[in-house]
């Protein structure tokens, strides 16, 4: 099994959830890997903007983010026999053989750039490997998703389609899980890699605007991306 999204570095850094990837009282640890047959699990560093209005915003959030990362690395050195890094699909099949679950570090909320596109480049240099433009809130990138079409069809932003198009370059995977859907065709444009939706499921299913349409959907397909279904 391949997970592509889990807020557990969150809960345990942010909201004071109990112990560690081993034992922990979230829904993602080391044990209920095993036992899932987990293969790889992607764990992002989520930062939640409201939360940063009074504490630095964006810039505090980067810097955050660069607390997870050092986390999830400190939990790697502690628990190695059961978990390891990986930073591309030769480290997935490495870690596989050795009995050993990857993780695979991602960014939800790419606010944290902040209009400064070295930071991108810095993400990817601490092992970041996928991004999710926005979040709920708009930022230097673009547009979430909203019941108000004078927003669903804002696309991204120009700063947002440089980032689109160096993720691109770098290798980093782009998530289209909670953008406008005017920012989704954006990206669809700017990239001729495959991209993901690594939370959402069909709108066919639960008619939310954060859920994607059939035609979403085969846009993600055609690029050589997939869906993680969020229920």
């Amino acid at each position: 099994m391949i997970d592509m999204h889990c807020d557990t570095l969150w809960k345990l850094i942010d909201l004071d959830g109990q112990g560690d990837l081993m034992k922990n009282d979230c829904h993602i640890s080391i044990p209920s890997m095993k036992k899932a047959g987990t293969v790889v699990q992607l764990f992002a560093c989520f930062t939640k903007a409201a939360d940063y209005k009074k504490k630095g915003g964006y810039d505090a959030a980067f810097v955050h983010v660069q607390d997870m990362v050092r986390y999830l690395r400190q939990q790697q050195e502690r628990y190695s026999e059961d978990l390891a890094l990986a930073y591309s699909w030769n480290d997935v099949d490495r870690n596989d053989f050795a009995g050993r679950i990857s993780a695979i570090m991602t960014v939800e909320e790419g606010g944290i750039l902040n209009g400064h596109m070295e930071r991108l480049e810095e993400l990817y240099q601490h092992g970041i490997r996928l991004m999710t433009p926005v979040w709920n809130y708009e930022n230097c990138i673009g547009y979430p998703n909203s019941r108000k079409k004078s927003v669903m069809w804002k696309g991204l932003k120009p700063f947002g389609k440089e980032v689109i198009e160096r993720m691109g370059e770098l290798g980093m995977i782009i998530d289209v899980s909670h953008l406008s859907e005017g920012g989704f065709f954006d990206v669809a444009k700017h990239t001729d890699k495959p991209f993901v939706a690594s939370h959402s499921c069909a709108r066919a299913l639960c008619d939310h605007p954060r859920n994607l349409t059939d035609d979403q959907l085969r846009r993600v397909a055609e690029s050589g991306g997939v869906v993680g279904v969020n229920f």
